[in-house]
């Protein structure tokens, strides 16, 4: 090796050898696994034993399912884990472990069974990061949250379970109907749900789907959602997803509705009740029906989605995928892996 003699060249070097330094550790430090908040509990993932501790806390026991590199995950932490009154209510009523979805760490379930990380959420049916399962004191799920929550609606959901706690005259109704009364009043989001062309208007599910060519695609959806008003102004509106729609026979349910449908295993009922039926939740979810095969769906999107994320649920389904792989999230791992390998950005926020 060369020796460097001129002063002023090898300060230069010394500056950019740091500058690489720096870059390196910034990289590192990007794409760095999940780490924990201080007040989640440590736990040997023995979910008896965390449950005794919480029953004789008087809280519940909260799972928070993750993946490194899930821009839904980095928000929840960034957003709501950082907020004050959000933080507090937790501390105060919920014991919290995380899980790493892919994750090789043994967890030991209320039953004695033994199961790796990414075996335990494949167990627990986790699709989407993050996803939160509170558990009763029996260990049994009593709530779940699939994907990202913004802050008021996660905090309407601890205030929920809290007046279900102590108010038994609240026992009857659901997140959605609770959720849509509290947001009503200051919500900026149409009254009346968005349809467009494409998009057929039907009272008989079951028909619909057994005379389908394609895919069916059934849209359970609100009036004064925002998230649905997104759904319709900006993402169905991009060509790419635009595109992917024509692949599909698209339906609309209205989940207060009290007009009657023929559901897709034949039952008549009313649109609200459909939904109350497959526990509609969050708005808008996604239900997708195999062509001519009405009885079950094939699989569910019930999370808030961006751009990326919903292309690739469109994809998953009308290229089959789902048949020869049964987790979604190696799909978008893979689908993702290939994009960039095509020098193409992937944003997985846009």
């Amino acid at each position: 090796m060369q020796k460097i003699t001129n002063p002023n060249l090898l300060i230069f070097v010394l500056i950019l050898q740091l500058l690489l330094i720096t870059t390196a550790f910034s990289a590192v430090e990007d794409n760095a696994d999940f780490k924990a908040p201080d007040w989640f509990k440590q736990s040997f993932l023995d979910l008896q034993e965390d449950l005794d501790d919480a029953n004789e806390s008087g809280k519940n026991i909260m799972l928070y399912f993750h993946q490194d590199g899930c821009p839904y995950c980095k928000k929840l932490l960034q957003d709501n884990f950082s907020r004050t009154d959000i933080v507090n209510r937790m501390k105060q009523n919920y014991e919290v472990l995380e899980i790493n979805m892919w994750g090789d760490k043994t967890i030991t379930d209320v039953g004695g069974d033994e199961y790796s990380e990414k075996e335990f959420a494949k167990k627990m049916q986790v699709m989407f990061t993050p996803t939160l399962l509170i558990l009763d004191k029996n260990g049994l799920s009593k709530f779940r949250i699939n994907g990202y929550y913004s802050p008021d609606k996660f905090m309407a959901v601890l205030d929920y379970l809290e007046l279900k706690k102590v108010n038994k005259t609240e026992q009857t109704v659901t997140f959605t109907e609770y959720f849509r009364k509290k947001s009503l009043a200051k919500t900026t989001a149409r009254a009346e749900l968005q349809t467009e062309k494409y998009i057929i208007q039907t009272d008989n599910l079951q028909k619909l789907i057994r005379d389908s060519q394609k895919p069916v695609m059934v849209l359970f959806e609100q009036n004064y959602c925002q998230d649905c008003d997104e759904v319709h102004g900006d993402l169905f509106r991009r060509l790419p997803i635009y595109k992917r729609l024509q692949r599909f026979t698209i339906a609309q349910i209205d989940i207060n509705s009290s007009d009657i449908i023929t559901s897709p295993d034949g039952k008549k009922m009313t649109q609200k009740d459909f939904a109350q039926q497959e526990n509609i939740q969050y708005t808008p979810s996604i239900y997708f029906y195999e062509s001519a095969h009405t009885k079950n769906p094939i699989f569910r999107s019930e999370a808030y989605l961006r751009g990326f994320h919903l292309e690739t649920v469109l994809d998953y389904v009308s290229s089959n995928a789902y048949k020869t792989e049964a987790e979604f999230q190696r799909f978008v791992q893979r689908r993702a892996d290939e994009m960039a390998e095509k020098g193409i950005k992937v944003d997985l926020w846009k």
